[in-house]
């Protein structure tokens, strides 16, 4: 099948930009018991392991608004914590856990890909369901 072909294997795209500044002044008002509602144990973990865990936490926070634009529910009915974003340098996958999941099972969603950016303020991540 030719990479043209494979088009119709896609069941939804999603995008979100967030400003920094914003992350930051959420993360430094909440404990690390509200922020585990928001973000996984991993998620903390990785972005408190960089040299700028706050555009990581950013990041993390977009993936899971884009996420929820590409499953067509928002985050609706789906925990923060139970989209995971999984950054590696400038790599970044995409781990679904409970109601995420079932969601994205509903909808025949079997991969993701994912990318993100950032300037100035702000994080731009876009991911696309396949």
């Amino acid at each position: 099948m030719s990479k043209l072909n494979n088009y119709h294997l896609i069941k939804g795209i999603g995008i979100d930009i967030v400003s920094i500044s914003r992350i930051t002044a959420l993360i430094s008002r909440y404990d690390q018991e509200t922020l585990s509602l928001l973000f996984t144990p991993n998620e903390i973990d990785q972005c408190q392991s960089t040299n700028a865990p706050h555009r990581y936490y950013a990041v993390c926070f977009a993936t899971k608004e884009a996420v929820g634009k590409t499953l067509g529910t928002g985050l609706a009915d789906i925990n923060w914590n139970e989209i995971e974003a999984n950054l590696r340098d400038i790599r970044l996958t995409i781990n679904l856990f409970g109601k995420a999941r079932h969601q994205a099972s509903l909808r025949g969603i079997e991969a993701w890909q994912a990318s993100w950016c950032h300037w100035d303020d702000y994080v731009l991540v876009q991911v696309l369901a396949q």
